[in-house]
């Protein structure tokens, strides 16, 4: 199997229509066709479904979607780590991880640049256990996360300033009078969360052990991985977002800002892969904090 016949496939889902693909890729569309028709032959899977006006993935299509942009991503990340190399020898310093403790990473990452260390920071927001597959599969060298789901695949630097968890709701909500939101106040309420509240465990999940046996009837409306779209939602009405006050303060005028009761304050990490050797920027980097923290500069 061709990455580059996987590349032709990934723009095809992408556009829904082979002739439009064809065009994107300055290929034939008969040479794009054949490319295609060899890659189901290949996998003994059909991947396509023709309609009126374009395509359709099959089941097994959406599968080799999701697995083909992993290894496109990975193929992109060796490429520019090499191309760096004429310029930049040590390679860059990627992180990835939630936007609610990214005033603490940001600390650590002025912290690198600072002291020189040669490397670019590169920064991708997604929830924690995205950023841990992402750590998991080679994408970042280091993930910021609120938990670390399987502890002994990993080393991790603990934030010394935990995350303060509070609801975010139009000033016109009723609910936006009361000082304090306890469970009751929200396990009816029109809720906004992150994709992450509900992919994680139970036995890991802070927000879902807050809630306790409220959490599988909550009433969630939307979701998504992406804060701005979150807050956007919240601004509209559509739902009340649960989600860090460090977020909440950022752009969020005429909104109410509620603390939860009891207090749901979780401490953040900054972690690694045990078993996963680091490029030099980021061995760099990891030698370079764990120096700071020994003489407290890092508290």
């Amino acid at each position: 199997m061709e990455l580059r016949v996987l590349k032709y496939f990934l723009v095809v889902a992408q556009e829904g229509n082979i002739t439009n693909a064809a065009t994107r890729l300055h290929i034939g569309q008969p040479t794009l066709s054949r490319q295609l028709k060899e890659l189901e032959q290949e996998l003994g899977q059909k991947l396509f479904v023709r309609q009126a006006h374009g395509i359709r993935l099959t089941e097994a299509g959406q599968n080799l979607q999701l697995s083909a942009k992993e290894m496109v991503a990975i193929s992109d990340k060796i490429e520019q780590d090499f191309a760096l190399m004429a310029t930049n020898p040590l390679g860059d310093i990627y992180i990835g991880g939630i936007d609610g403790y990214l005033g603490e990473g940001a600390k650590l990452m002025r912290i690198g640049l600072e002291r020189n260390l040669g490397a670019t920071v590169r920064y991708t927001s997604c929830c924690s256990s995205d950023a841990l597959t992402m750590l998991d599969r080679g994408l970042i060298d280091f993930a910021i996360v609120s938990q670390i789901v399987r502890i002994d695949h990993y080393e991790a630097i603990r934030f010394a300033k935990k995350g303060q968890w509070i609801a975010l709701m139009r000033a016109d909500n009723p609910l936006a009078t009361k000082e304090r939101l306890v469970v009751e106040d929200l396990a009816q309420e029109p809720l906004v969360m992150y994709d992450q509240a509900l992919k994680t465990p139970y036995e890991y999940n802070s927000l879902a052990q807050w809630f306790g046996d409220s959490f599988p009837r909550l009433n969630i409306v939307a979701t998504s991985n992406l804060t701005a779209a979150l807050i956007a939602l919240a601004q509209e009405g559509i739902g009340t977002l649960l989600t860090w006050e460090s977020i909440a303060t950022i752009s969020t005028h005429d909104m109410a800002i509620i603390p939860l009761c009891p207090e749901l304050a979780i401490r953040g990490a900054l972690v690694w892969h045990k078993d996963r050797p680091l490029s030099p920027a980021a061995t760099r980097y990891l030698s370079l904090l764990k120096e700071l923290l020994d003489t407290g500069v890092i508290p």
